[in-house]
């Protein structure tokens, strides 16, 4: 076995390089998750704003914008995902195996741990302080 089959580099015998012809059906949705992602991330600014340019809605809503910021993240890696994933196909390298450290290379990886975790984390925050609001 050579180095390079052994870290799962490209090998044109198990993964022939007419990829784009056998993901084709993969592009639609990989634009809808590129637009969708695009919008939610246009919507998450808009409400970082909107909660930190006025100061009664910082006071009151300060844990709304620190979830659109944890929403922000995830919605970037749904637009950045989207895209990268169609350049790979168009490209020839959907198929390909790769090590683990050239996956964590690619900007995504790095955006979707903080992205999907970050999120649940700020909304048990909200549950917490309601909680003890409630009964205080």
């Amino acid at each position: 076995m050579s180095c390079s089959d052994k870290n799962a580099y490209w090998n044109n015998a198990t993964n022939p390089p007419d990829q784009s012809a056998l993901n084709v059906d993969l592009l639609s949705a990989l634009l809808a998750y590129s637009v969708c992602g695009a919008l939610a991330s246009v919507s998450n600014i808009i409400c970082i704003l909107t909660f930190t340019t006025k100061k009664e809605l910082r006071e009151k809503y300060l844990f709304f914008a620190v979830l659109a910021f944890a929403n922000l993240i995830n919605t970037f890696f749904m637009f950045l995902a989207g895209i990268l994933r169609r350049n790979m196909i168009y490209s020839n390298q959907f198929m390909q195996l790769r090590s683990s450290f050239e996956c964590l290379l690619l900007p995504a990886p790095h955006l979707q741990l903080p992205g999907g975790q970050l999120p649940a984390v700020v909304l048990l925050v909200i549950d917490i302080e309601r909680l003890v609001a409630v009964y205080r």
